[in-house]
C-alpha cells in the first residue's frame, strides 16, 4: 500500500492552504529527508521479517530562528506499518516546498498525512516538536508533560525490555543470562514459530535469567508476532504460564480480534494485542470484544503524538494495561520512544530497539543497568551525525534511491 498517491492528492489543496500570510517565530524554513541503511549485528528474524539492515527514513526541520529538529522512522516494516521505504519517500516527496503556507500549521500538516502514511506524518511531528523543543531550551519529554498536564520533573533512568530474537535455546539462555547479568529486569522473547522449539527457549531463557539475577527477578513476556492459530496459542498457554510469561503479545494473526478473544479468554497467560492495535479506535475494538487484558502502541502506527496520546488515554480509560513499543531504529528513534514514555508517564516501554545496530545515525542515548537516561539537553538531546547537505528538500521530488544518505 503506497501512501505517496493519495497524500499527493490531499497536497492538492493542503490543509491550512487558505489561512493569511505571516507566521510565528518558529515557522520551517527549511525541510530536507533522506534514507540511511543502518547495517545489524545479527539479522533480523522473526515470523514477518528476515533483514540484514535497517532502512530508515529521516526528516531534518529547521525554524526561522534556526532551531533544528530530527527525527528517523522504520522504511522496512511494513510488517508492522504497513508502509514501505517508498511510500514513506512518497508520502513526503509529495509535499510542498517550505514557502506553501500548509507549513504554517506543521501539526495539522503532519494529521493530514496521517491519514495516509503514519510513519510520514511521524517524522513530521517528531521533527517539528524537536525542533520546537530546541528553540524552547526544554527536553521534549518536558514539553510533553506540560503538554498533557503532567508535573514536570527530571525523569529517573527508563526501564527496558532486554529483546530475545528467535535462535536456538542456547542462544536464548547465553542472551537472557547476558541481560539479566547487565542490569535488565525484562526479556522479552521471540516465538510465533515451531511450539516445540519455542518451548525449550522459552525454559532455557527462565533457567538462565533466574540463575544470573535470582529466581524471579527478570519479567519473562513473549511475542508472536501473530504466528499462530488460535489453537497453537492455547496449547502453548499453560507451558507459558508455567514458566512464569507475564503476558503473551499478538498470539493469533492480525485482522482476527475474534481468534485472539478467544485465546484471551481461555490463557492462563495476559494476552497483550500489538499489530492489531494502531490507533485510538482499534483500541476501543479491541476493549469492546474482550480481545486482550493490555496494548502494546507505536508512534510509527499512530502517525502522530496526538493520536498516540488519545490511543494511551482510550486503553486507560478501558482499564487495559498499556506499553509504548518501537521498530528496530537507531538511537534517533529510541530517543523519540524515550521521550514519549517520561512524556506520556508510561512505566513499560521498548526504549533500546538500537541494539542489534552496527553502525547508527545519531548518538548520546546510553543504557545502563537496563535502562535508558534520558538526555537532559533541549529537544530530543542527541547528535544527528547525517551530513545535511545530502539530503533532498521536500517540494524536489526524489525517490529512495535518489535520496540515500551514508553514514559518517
Amino acid at each position: 500500500m503506497s501512501g505517496g498517491g493519495r497524500t499527493a492528492a490531499c497536497a492538492d489543496r493542503p490543509v491550512g492552504a487558505d489561512r493569511p500570510p505571516g507566521g510565528p517565530a518558529g515557522a520551517v524554513r527549511e525541510a530536507a529527508y533522506g534514507v540511511v541503511a543502518l547495517p545489524l549485528r545479527r539479522r533480523l528474524t522473526h515470523t514477518s521479517v528476515d533483514t540484514g539492515e535497517l532502512e530508515q527514513v529521516v526528516l531534518r526541520l529547521v525554524l526561522a530562528d534556526g532551531a533544528t529538529g530530527w527525527a528517523e522512522t522504520r522504511g522496512n516494516g511494513a510488517y508492522a506499518t504497513h508502509h514501505t521505504t517508498g511510500s514513506v519517500v512518497a508520502a513526503l516527496a509529495a509535499l510542498p516546498a517550505v514557502t506553501h503556507p500548509v507549513w504554517r500549521d506543521p501539526a495539522a500538516l503532519a494529521a493530514s498525512v496521517a491519514r495516509h502514511c503514519p510513519p510520514a506524518a511521524m517524522l513530521l511531528d517528531v521533527a517539528y516538536r524537536d525542533a520546537a523543543a530546541r528553540a524552547r531550551g526544554v527536553p521534549l519529554a518536558s514539553a510533553l508533560r506540560a503538554e498533557h498536564g503532567l508535573p514536570d520533573r527530571p525523569p529517573g533512568p527508563l526501564p527496558t525490555h532486554a529483546a530475545i530474537p528467535f535462535g536456538t535455546p542456547r542462544e536464548a539462555a547465553e542472551l537472557s543470562a547476558l541481560a539479566a547479568a547487565s542490569g535488565f529486569r525484562r526479556v522479552k522473547i521471540r516465538v510465533g514459530g515451531d511450539p516445540v522449539q519455542d518451548s525449550a527457549r522459552i525454559a532455557a531463557a527462565r533457567t538462565a535469567a533466574d540463575r544470573a539475577a535470582g529466581p524471579g527477578a527478570v519479567v519473562l513476556a513473549a511475542d508472536a508476532n501473530g504466528g499462530w492459530d488460535p489453537e497453537t496459542a492455547l496449547a502453548t498457554a499453560p507451558w507459558l504460564a508455567r514458566y512464569g510469561v507475564a503476558w503473551l503479545e499478538q498470539p493469533t494473526s492480525p485482522g482476527d480480534l475474534r481468534a485472539m478473544a478467544r485465546v484471551r479468554a481461555e490463557s492462563p497467560v495476559p494476552v497483550w494485542a500489538d499489530e492489531d492495535v494502531r490507533d485510538a479506535a482499534d483500541v476501543r475494538a479491541v476493549a469492546d470484544l474482550g480481545a486482550a487484558d493490555g496494548v502494546h502502541l507505536k508512534l510509527e502506527k499512530a502517525g502522530t503524538v496526538a493520536a498516540l496520546a488519545e490511543a494511551v488515554a482510550v486503553a486507560r480509560g478501558r482499564g487495559l494495561d498499556v506499553a509504548l513499543g518501537q521498530m528496530d531504529c537507531g538511537r534517533l528513534g529510541c530517543a523519540t520512544t524515550a521521550h514519549l514514555a517520561a512524556g506520556l508517564g508510561l512505566s513499560v516501554a521498548e526504549l533500546w530497539g538500537c541494539a542489534n545496530v552496527g553502525r547508527d545515525l545519531a548518538d548520546g542515548l546510553e543504557l545502563r543497568d537496563g535502562a535508558v537516561s534520558l538526555p537532559t539537553a533541549p529537544g530530543l538531546g542527541v547528535r544527528v551525525l547525517l551530513d545535511p547537505a545530502r539530503l533532498t528538500p521536500l517540494g524536489h521530488p526524489g525517490t529512495p534511491a535518489s535520496a540515500g544518505v551514508p553514514l559518517p
